[in-house]
């Protein structure tokens, strides 16, 4: 029984240290979160470049870490596709929302 009253009393202490140990992880996420960046973590951010489809007229996007939209360099016949493809998206939503 005292065993088991041992083992009980350090699973409680293990939780503890545990927890305390992740209030501390919180607390220095937060603090980072608050600090400016440094120019690493805003290079690292700038560098992260990923396409995004957008859901209204089917276009693709380049977005930056930072939200920045970024211009693609594309032939004469690749930009009249994606323009014509962009119409056809425009014309299909704003028919689709015009109706209602």
């Amino acid at each position: 029984q005292q065993e088991e009253e041992k083992r009980i009393a350090a699973l409680h202490l293990q939780q503890q240290e545990e927890q305390e140990q992740q209030e501390k992880l919180e607390k220095q996420q937060k603090a980072q979160k608050m600090a400016p960046m440094t120019p690493e973590e805003y290079a690292k951010q700038q560098a992260q470049v990923r396409e995004v489809v957008d859901p209204i007229d089917g276009r693709i996007r380049l977005v930056k870490g930072t939200g920045e939209i970024i211009e693609r360099i594309v032939s004469r016949d690749q930009h009249l596709s994606i323009n014509k493809q962009a119409t056809r998206g425009d014309a299909a939503y704003y028919a689709s929302h015009s109706l209602k």
